[in-house]
């Protein structure tokens, strides 16, 4: 299975691309890849991460399917 992981802001220039393709094992979660995300890409791991799923905020622990979009993106904050 595969998901789609979009890049936001810093993390885009951290990993290097807007978006990247993940293979996923079957009951993974949305903590899983941005556990494996943080080991493959070291600078991640210093980052508060907020992530959506299919364009709406989701539990760390939501299941991902196959074909499903995740966005990491930083905490945004203004005034």
């Amino acid at each position: 299975m595969k998901v789609t992981v979009k890049f936001f802001a810093q993390f885009r220039e951290i990993v290097g691309e807007k978006q990247k393709e993940v293979e996923i094992e079957d009951g993974m979660t949305l903590h899983d890849i941005i556990f494996r995300l943080r080991n493959e890409y070291p600078d991640l791991k210093k980052q508060k991460i907020i992530v959506s799923l299919n364009h709406k905020y989701a539990h760390p622990e939501e299941i991902l399917k196959d074909n499903d979009e995740v966005a990491a993106f930083p905490p945004v904050s203004g005034g």
